[in-house]
């Protein structure tokens, strides 16, 4: 039996009031002020949602104190190598996806990945004159999104068992109005944009170039258009467009590099040139104070520059001195076959800013450094004040072929500018 946040195990029941005494709607209603306050919720229509759906009784495994307080995802399922394969989702991120779906009364939605809260939500944003559909590829999590959704009064939510990433036999003629993908896609599956109303909108947190993305989509000619990037991690969808990157281990378990897509990387030629002498060179661009730079950079460079992943590394790792200054969650990084280059920072002289600097490792390390360098200045002089990049997503083999960087996933093409 599996231990869950707070001591419990999966499976146990708890007190409808919190460990402290307080009841639920008492937190609830603390919680969505909070989210309020941080900008998670900006409508009206999505707060009077989160005021009426009982998250509680969603995540019975644990208290309700943790369940309204929670930061981050609670998961409610693993697999037998004790990796989460359901969850339910932090509830700034429930809010931040709803508020980027738009969903208005009557629409008819699609949700892929059933925790059962977010449905629930769903259903609130439709009102009784729409209709919600969500679907798991796992009997598991479908008939416990069935039970809870029924004990939380939401027995007008359809629940089905399918691959979320094939064509949904009784979808409406029309498309759906909205899809809402809640675990992590490395494809945007065909039958999402078959699927799609005209005037439809797709929120699907995405896996690309070694990146994490909540991206929603909307239609623009053929072919479909971000206008919101939200930093997060889901559990891995299953099924039919399941993908897993690969890790080359340049340095053991302590550096590796994570490479999206089918890319080619030659492990042997990588690891050899990650031993040899580095080659450093600083941009003179400056982070400062301005929140989400860092997370922009990451997305606009890899529509600009080919080869692109993530250059992972433990603290150990720049204890030891094998890696730069580089972050927990990783850095850009391009490659070709015997070289290696990767974003780094360090304190920028004279300043309590931080300096982003590029560290290359190979034969050809001083020309793939430049390279990568005057991409990052480019991003300072050109995309630095603008709005957050554009994702923009064409169906291989459909009518338009998009020009420049390409990423490429067996159902679409993405580039980003």
């Amino acid at each position: 039996m599996k231990k869950m946040p707070g001591g419990l195990r999966e499976g146990s029941c708890v007190s409808q009031r919190g460990v402290h005494g307080q009841a639920p709607d008492v937190l609830r209603k603390r919680m969505v002020a909070e989210l309020r306050e941080r900008g998670s919720i900006t409508s009206d229509a999505v707060e009077a949602a989160f005021l009426r759906v009982p998250r509680h009784l969603f995540a019975p495994e644990v208290s309700p104190e943790d369940v309204y307080s929670a930061p981050e995802g609670i998961f409610t399922k693993y697999n037998a190598r004790g990796k989460p394969v359901s969850s339910v989702s932090a509830p700034w991120l429930h809010a931040r996806m709803l508020e980027a779906a738009r969903v208005g009364q009557g629409m008819k939605v699609l949700e892929i990945g059933s925790g059962g809260a977010n449905a629930a939500l769903l259903a609130e944003l439709v009102g009784g004159h729409g209709s919600v559909t969500t679907i798991d590829i796992d009997p598991d999590i479908t008939t416990r999104a069935r039970r809870l959704l029924d004990q939380a009064g939401y027995g007008r939510v359809q629940v089905e068992q399918a691959d979320g990433a094939q064509p949904l036999a009784d979808a409406p003629a029309g498309g759906f109005d909205r899809i809402i993908v809640t675990v992590g896609a490395a494809d945007l599956a065909a039958a999402w944009q078959e699927q799609l109303a005209p005037d439809g909108r797709l929120v699907v947190p995405l896996r690309f170039r070694g990146l994490a993305r909540t991206i929603a989509f909307a239609r623009e000619g053929h072919h479909l258009c971000s206008d919101t990037l939200i930093r997060s991690g889901f559990v891995a969808m299953q099924g039919f467009s399941a993908h897993a990157p690969r890790s080359v281990r340049l340095a053991g378990r302590d550096v590796r590099l994570v490479v999206d897509e089918d890319q080619e990387a030659d492990a042997d030629a990588l690891i050899e040139a990650f031993t040899g002498p580095g080659h450093e060179v600083w941009t003179g661009v400056e982070l400062g104070g301005q929140e989400g730079l860092l997370p922009r950079l990451e997305v606009w460079l890899a529509g600009a520059i080919a080869p692109y992943g993530r250059l992972r590394a433990t603290p150990e790792a720049a204890e030891r001195g094998l890696v730069g200054w580089v972050l927990d969650r990783g850095m850009p990084a391009v490659w070709d076959h015997s070289t290696l280059a990767y974003v780094a920072l360090r304190l920028a002289p004279a300043s309590e800013s931080y300096e982003l600097g590029v560290i290359a490792h190979g034969p050809g390390r001083e020309q793939l450094a430049g390279r990568l360098a005057e991409a990052v200045r480019r991003f300072d002089r050109e995309a630095r004040n603008a709005d957050e990049p554009r994702v923009r997503a064409y169906r291989r083999g459909g009518p338009e072929v998009p020009d420049g960087v390409t990423i490429d996933k067996p159902s679409a093409r993405l580039t980003i500018t």
